[in-house]
């Protein structure tokens, strides 16, 4: 096994090339630019030793300060590259922990902007049926009145205190229903232009706070559909469900 050392070229980071896979490590721009991109090699010596080897003769190498070409070190010696004297830490060798996200505390964003969203569906739906009812109850209104007037003079006309009944009572009752219906219907009215304004920064919050806790890119599609995924689609991460 031999693991290649030396800079990236578009990052300026320690890049560790190992088994024809690479890897960054550090900071960008932290590599000097006299580290080659294929500065050392590193091949296991046994015993906890690695052989160091200069890939280049115009590589710089320093081990416990002292430049080499090859030599037989173990991770407790000093490796520098390049005449700036880069340190190389012997932790870019370990291999990285996989990153996890929970993402659990989505479900909880999803199910409280859906149920907000069925709740204004549902205002409008009964907003429709009250309007239906008052267009019912202002038809009765309009068969009420002439029914009560045949009725009250084969009831003996308006000296018959039946008239009173026949002729009143059913469009007062029809009026009041009516009235109370209209101002059943004027407050959902009321509650859907407010959730009209609500909206847009309702909707803004919810694309903000329903996103990858890691990339932050808004994540689209439903909770029980994200939970099957694996990782970000967009950063990679992976994610705990």
């Amino acid at each position: 096994m031999e693991i290649i050392i030396g800079r990236d070229q578009q990052t300026r980071q320690l890049c560790i090339i190992k088994d024809g896979n690479s890897r960054l490590y550090g900071q960008a721009n932290s590599v000097p630019m006299d580290v080659s991109r294929h500065h050392i090699s590193l091949q296991p010596a046994g015993n906890g030793k690695w052989k160091i080897k200069n890939l280049n003769e115009r590589n710089v190498t320093f081990v416990n300060g002292i430049a080499v070409e090859s030599k037989t070190i173990s991770e407790s010696d000093k490796v520098e590259l390049g005449n700036s004297h880069y340190l190389f830490s012997w932790a870019a060798l370990q291999e990285p922990k996989e990153e996890t996200i929970d993402i659990r505390p989505l479900q909880r964003i999803w199910d409280e902007y859906q149920q907000t969203n069925d709740q204004v569906e549902i205002r409008k739906q009964r907003l429709v049926l009250k309007k239906q009812k008052q267009n019912i109850l202002r038809g009765l209104t309009g068969i009420f009145i002439p029914l009560a007037i045949v009725l009250s003079i084969y009831a003996g006309g308006r000296e018959n205190p039946m008239f009173i009944v026949l002729y009143c009572l059913p469009p007062i009752i029809t009026l009041i229903m009516t009235i109370t219906q209209y101002n059943g219907i004027q407050q959902d009215e009321e509650m859907i232009v407010k959730d009209k304004e609500d909206k847009r920064e309702r909707d803004i919050r919810f694309r903000r706070e329903y996103s990858c806790p890691k990339c932050k890119k808004y994540l689209s599609m439903p909770y029980d559909v994200l939970e099957r995924y694996d990782s970000c689609p967009y950063c990679k991460v992976k994610f705990k469900t």
